[in-house]
């Protein structure tokens, strides 16, 4: 159980590494206790949930209980509601993530006491650059290509430990504990922390505009930090590149001892003969020595054909045999959020998905287009009031191939509003692109109204990175107690 905290000693010690890393590792061995502001986050529980494993001591708060929450209790930790000063008491560190404010008063309390603080950046980076880290990054599909090559990887029985943005079947959560030295975990490129990552492989699944907001509103200045993500990737270490994404295409560091490309038509590993099937597809997979042989897959959508080719790659470079790569792909499901189905029945199905920037959202479109479906409904909510600016005429075009868009309330996600932004403004760009649309703001109304529309032969998607899953949900629970009605 303490294996973790002796390698971190062990590695610590060793030549090459920085004082703030040793300081770091020789921190995590002498400490027992951390507390997470906000634990109900995925990927601060994750990282609560591997360390409660490793024997450490863990406390937590967050604004509200969730199944995340009552997991990390039944594990061992020591949850509060609510933030109160109190709730630091006995801590050795304290972890924080971004969506934590600097008032904060247990951020404030730990700062006055002299207790160490670390963003969860800096505490995942411990896992990642002291081991054989695997860092996945990009604007999309994150957390699908980590949950993938998480499972492929524990499919040719290399036991990684695995750090998920969403809760995956497979592990029965957002993690999962290995006893081998790899960890892989997603580098989130959106508020820049992804540079503090030293990775033995870097995956980079796309490059677009986003988060601008953390960028001074340049996408010069992120493009410049993906090249700095690889530029920090070990010299005797290996990037697994979108060999068709543009931008990357100019990303080839040329320190690392290899670059390793994947695409549907181009790169080292490529697809071809993709058929989809309802929610699936198969393809065949071109190696770099030829053709290897059929995946299939039972999650929906051009661009899990993408991850999935990002999983091949990464686990051809360990050597796993390609019919377990097979299998455990055919056997995948996703992460929760991600094209998720919350009912099927009467012909109506519900499904809850993370989409929040046009080019998700066009893609989960074009996914939820297969063979009995009639109309699709999205129900959608914009996420935070920067994004909806940036991309107010986008978002109104990414729709359009929806049959109809019931449209609620700007999610603020700890923003304050802007001048001119909000789903009032979003509807009328919408209607100008002959999108079909209702504007509604309450939660209720939404539920109501969609159970009002709802027929056989609907596909109902509710779309967002904010809390719409909720109605999601909610949609699902009243489509199953008509079902008992009739």
């Amino acid at each position: 159980m303490l294996q973790l905290r002796r390698r971190c000693l062990l590695v610590a010690c060793q030549a090459g590494l920085t004082e703030k890393r040793k300081e770091g590792c020789f921190l995590l061995n002498r400490i027992k206790h951390l507390h997470f502001i906000g634990i109900g986050g995925y990927g601060m529980s994750a990282l609560a949930q591997v360390l409660l494993d490793m024997g450490y001591i863990v406390t937590g708060s967050d604004i509200k209980q969730s199944a995340i929450t009552e997991k990390l209790k039944k594990l061992g930790a020591t949850v509060f509601t609510g933030h109160d000063a109190a709730h630091i008491a006995g801590a050795e560190l304290v972890v924080y993530s971004t969506a934590i404010p600097p008032d904060n008063v247990e951020l404030q309390a730990a700062k006055k006491s002299g207790i160490p603080v670390w963003h969860r950046s800096e505490l995942l980076a411990r896992f990642i650059n002291d081991r054989f880290g695997i860092a996945v990054a990009g604007a999309h599909g994150k957390t699908t290509t980590t949950s993938m090559i998480a499972t492929v990887l524990t499919a040719g029985g290399l036991d990684p430990t695995a750090f998920i943005g969403g809760v995956l079947a497979e592990f029965g959560g957002n993690a999962r504990i290995g006893k081998s030295d790899i960890v892989i975990a997603e580098a989130d490129e959106s508020d820049n922390t992804f540079l503090r990552y030293r990775p033995r492989m870097a995956v980079i699944t796309n490059v677009e505009a986003d988060h601008l907001e953390h960028y001074k509103g340049n996408f010069q200045l992120l493009l410049a930090a993906y090249r700095e993500f690889l530029g920090n990737t070990a010299p005797d270490g290996i990037a697994v590149l979108n060999a068709e994404d543009r931008y990357l295409q100019n990303m080839h560091p040329s320190h690392l001892k290899k670059i390793v490309t994947f695409g549907l038509t181009k790169g080292d590993w490529r697809a071809a003969n993709i058929e989809y099937a309802g929610w699936g597809s198969r393809f065949q997979v071109i190696g770099p020595k030829g053709p290897v042989g059929q995946i299939t897959l039972s999650v929906p959508g051009l661009h899990n054909v993408l991850n999935a080719l990002a999983a091949v790659a990464v686990a051809g470079e360990f050597g796993v045999a390609f019919p377990r790569i097979q299998t455990s792909l055919a056997n995948f499901r996703g992460a929760e959020r991600r094209f998720q189905f919350l009912y099927k029945g009467n012909g109506i199905a519900v499904v809850d998905d993370y989409a929040h920037h046009p080019t998700e959202i066009r893609a989960t479109l074009q996914a939820a287009r297969t063979d009995g479906i009639e109309r699709v409904l999205v129900v959608f909510q914009p996420h935070r009031f920067s994004r909806t600016k940036w991309f107010l005429e986008e978002f109104a075009r990414s729709l359009y191939d929806a049959d109809q868009v019931i449209l609620h309330r700007i999610y603020a996600a700890s923003e304050l509003p802007l001048a001119g932004v909000s789903s009032r403004e979003l509807a009328e760009k919408m209607r100008a692109h002959g999108v079909n649309v209702t504007q509604l703001d309450e939660a209720e109304e939404i539920v109501a109204y969609v159970l009002s529309i709802a027929r056989p032969g609907d596909l109902i998607i509710t779309m967002g990175a904010g809390d719409i899953t909720e109605i999601g949900h909610r949609l699902a629970v009243k489509l199953r107690e008509k079902e008992h009605v009739h």
